[in-house]
């Protein structure tokens, strides 16, 4: 039997006896948490929010460690299959319904309904003034979103095959073979290839399926809204401008309700252990 990370006896140490809901960092814990406080006021008393330290920490946590543990993962690049695959190992396992935590903060929509009324006068009350330079930047960025799954694909493919790995393969022309099949996954024609599909399916998605679930939410937030909202507003960057998106929304978008709801009816009905 294996030993239990060091990692999993400190949280549970903090924890002290609450049931424990594991993110992956500590950005997630500060935007998580600000939204669970919107949604149950009481939810400190009910549980305990923790950084696992990434996303394969937050899975072997529940899944492995503390299978009465929760955990909430970024949707990141995976497919619907992906998806299936981890619920299936734990039904305490979520799946963030949008990229990352910062999707949250993409949509020009929901962006500026979090604006202060005075933020929108300066812009003269005219949401395209935000949402048009934002949606200029979409179609570059679901390439690159594409790309993203494309190469995240190619990362898993770059271990060594499995046919050599897991048991002795001694004929060499054997050898040979699955060497050649390993190597032409990466040549470049059949990575454009795949490139193209996964672009052609992802221009199908509606606008707000792109910003919510296929762009990478993060590197969208700190390369494209922020200079947006910057040049609008004289903002102070990335970090600031999460900041005061996170503390002006008085309520969870729809979607983080739903999850709140559905791991909160996981917690137990008798409170912490004493």
């Amino acid at each position: 039997m294996s030993q239990t990370p060091r990692w999993v006896d400190d949280i549970e140490s903090r924890a002290r006896g609450l049931p424990v809901l594991l993110v992956e960092g500590e950005d997630d814990v500060t935007l998580l948490g600000h939204f669970l406080g919107q949604h149950a006021t009481d939810w400190q008393q009910r549980l305990y929010l923790a950084a696992a330290g990434g996303k394969a920490h937050v899975i072997s946590g529940v899944a492995v460690h503390r299978s009465d543990w929760l955990g909430i993962v970024d949707r990141d690049e995976w497919s619907i299959a992906d998806v299936q695959a981890v619920a299936a190992r734990s039904s305490r396992l979520h799946i963030l319904p949008r990229f990352c935590t910062e999707s949250y903060f993409c949509d020009p929509a929901e962006l500026w309904s979090a604006l202060p009324a005075q933020q929108r006068a300066r812009a003269g009350d005219d949401l395209p003034a935000l949402a048009g330079p934002i949606h200029a930047k979409l179609p570059d960025w679901v390439a690159h979103g594409a790309m993203w799954r494309v190469l995240r694909d190619l990362y898993k493919e770059a271990r060594l095959p499995a046919k050599l790995e897991d048991s002795p393969v001694t004929d060499e022309a054997t050898i040979r073979g699955i060497l050649t099949d390993w190597h032409a996954r990466f040549a470049p024609d059949p990575v454009l290839a795949h490139y193209h599909n996964e672009l052609g399916n992802a221009q199908t998605l509606a606008e707000a399926a792109q910003l919510h679930e296929y762009i990478h939410g993060k590197k969208f937030f700190n390369q494209v809204v922020v200079q947006v909202l910057d040049g609008l507003f004289a903002g102070k960057g990335a970090d600031d401008w999460l900041q005061k998106l996170r503390d002006a929304l008085i309520q969870p978008p729809p979607d983080l309700t739903d999850l709140f709801n559905r791991i909160l009816a996981q917690l137990p009905q008798t409170g912490p252990h004493e």
